[in-house]
């Protein structure tokens, strides 16, 4: 299955979030309440594009009819965050194989850097988008340990390269309708609605 980029528009408003796969069970008794996390915390996002030159549409309306609703996937990055507050320098890859959980060992980043990645950066890895939850600093030889947000529950290949400019998720609609409302003359508005898919 071909995953298409998304246009290059950016959309005036953009929601992005993380929802997490949970069950909660309250006791009747004594109302304690018992929480238990799931796999399958996944990120999905609303994006609103208004006022559109007739150009700008065209590349959105063109996308979406490729999409055919819901079989189609998208590559897509928040908006708000596309670069680190990091240093982010060096090529970075993962450094070992079989790494699953949420650390990731990673080298090839600038040596003897305070900071390479910042707690709130994001990270993609193969088709996997991940949040820093702590700062990361390079040692003498180039590594440094990603820690983030949640489990990777299939290992990345060995010396994969990791994407810190844009990274992003694999997302498909939460519907199978797309259009676009028109204000004359010719000026467009979308709302497109999408989550994440996590085995892509």
């Amino acid at each position: 299955m071909t995953i298409l980029s998304f246009p290059n528009v950016d959309p005036q408003a953009a929601e992005f979030k993380l929802s997490s796969n949970t069950q909660i069970f309250t006791s009747p008794l004594n109302r304690s309440t018992q929480t238990t996390e799931l796999p399958g915390a996944m990120w999905t996002a609303n994006l609103t594009f208004s006022d559109l030159t007739r150009e700008k549409a065209a590349l959105l309306e063109v996308f979406l009819v490729r999409l055919r609703g819901q079989a189609g996937r998208f590559y897509l990055h928040d908006h708000s965050h596309p670069t680190s507050f990091g240093v982010a320098t060096g090529t970075p890859v993962v450094y070992g194989a079989g790494q699953t959980g949420a650390s990731l060992i990673t080298a090839g980043w600038t040596p003897s850097t305070a900071g390479i990645l910042k707690a709130r950066d994001y990270f993609q890895v193969g088709n996997k988008l991940r949040m820093l939850v702590e700062d990361a600093s390079s040692d003498v030889n180039g590594r440094a340990t990603l820690v983030f947000d949640r489990p990777l529950t299939s290992a990345p290949t060995n010396s994969g390269a990791l994407v810190v400019v844009k990274p992003c998720a694999v997302m498909m609609l939460s519907g199978p309708d797309v259009g676009w409302t028109t204000k004359p003359p010719v000026q467009k508005s979308f709302t497109i609605s999408c989550f994440e898919d996590i085995i892509a």
